[in-house]
């Protein structure tokens, strides 16, 4: 880390657990349920956290993402639930809620899913006019999508999500050697093509008292990289970093959101009064 002359450090290394650590948005790792299961029914909850490039500053939990695993009643594949919720600093909440339907492969290809964009104005109310819906499917070779208007884009034979990849790492084995390259929906919205895994690591966070942790990293075109930190024994997704932005593992994660709402927006009509 730099300083400047403004008397502020700067960041000048990626987002690890470490640093996490360091900028308080990981103080420690929640203990996994008794049952925890990679391929059975589970809850996580993340903590999403910004870094704007400063160690004092900057840095905050703008949001928080739920997924949900639940496996499919005919016993083929499972069924995904997202949740995403961020909260901007003018008070509204941009929310996202996901219902995916996906193979039990090992990149969690999703096969069907409905998509719902949601905003929320400084009181709470929703914003009708910002409401998006969106359907889509995959057979294996084109991905059909229906946001009003039906489009279809050919996709090849290997597609995943960049939430649905949050679930599939923690299914894989290493000794069955990493999944070749892919293509991944990002937010369902993007197509990024040339995906792929490049390194499988474990490394020791002293920050998180010497706990190890397995990383995997994931490149490729129009994304930065991700690094996947995972509870190496109960093959549980601690840590996921891309760029300016981190996902962490936090059970209060969304009573924490709920609280930085309600001070953000406590702020701004303090403000309105003048």
């Amino acid at each position: 880390m730099a300083q400047r002359r403004t008397g502020r450090t700067i960041v000048a290394e990626p987002l690890t657990p470490a640093l996490l650590a360091r900028l308080g948005a990981l103080e420690e790792v929640p203990e996994t349920p008794a049952d925890f299961r990679p391929s059975g029914a589970w809850v996580n909850k993340y903590l999403i956290f910004t870094c704007h490039g400063y160690v004092e500053s900057g840095n905050q939990g703008v949001g928080v993402l739920r997924l949900e695993r639940s496996p499919a009643e005919s016993g083929s594949g499972f069924v995904f639930k997202v949740r995403q919720r961020i909260v901007h600093d003018a008070g509204h909440v941009h929310e996202i809620e996901a219902l995916v339907r996906c193979r039990g492969d090992r990149l969690a290809t999703p096969v069907q899913w409905r998509l719902l964009n949601r905003f929320e104005d400084i009181d709470g109310r929703e914003l009708p006019e910002l409401r998006s819906e969106q359907q889509g499917a995959f057979d294996g070779g084109e991905l059909v999508i229906d946001n009003g208007g039906r489009q279809i884009r050919p996709a090849g034979a290997t597609v995943t999500s960049d939430w649905g990849l949050m679930e599939a790492v923690q299914r894989l084995e290493a000794q069955a050697g990493l999944p070749g390259g892919f293509l991944m929906l990002q937010g369902f919205t993007v197509l990024r093509a040339a995906q792929r895994f490049t390194a499988v690591r474990r490394e020791r966070v002293s920050e998180l008292a010497g706990r190890p942790l397995l990383r995997l990293t994931q490149t490729g075109r129009g994304v930065l990289p991700y690094d996947y930190w995972l509870l190496p024994e109960e093959r549980r997704l601690a840590v996921v970093t891309t760029g300016p932005r981190a996902y962490v593992l936090n059970d209060r994660a969304e009573e924490m959101l709920e609280q930085r709402l309600k001070d953000v927006r406590a702020r701004i009509r303090r403000r309105r009064r003048g």
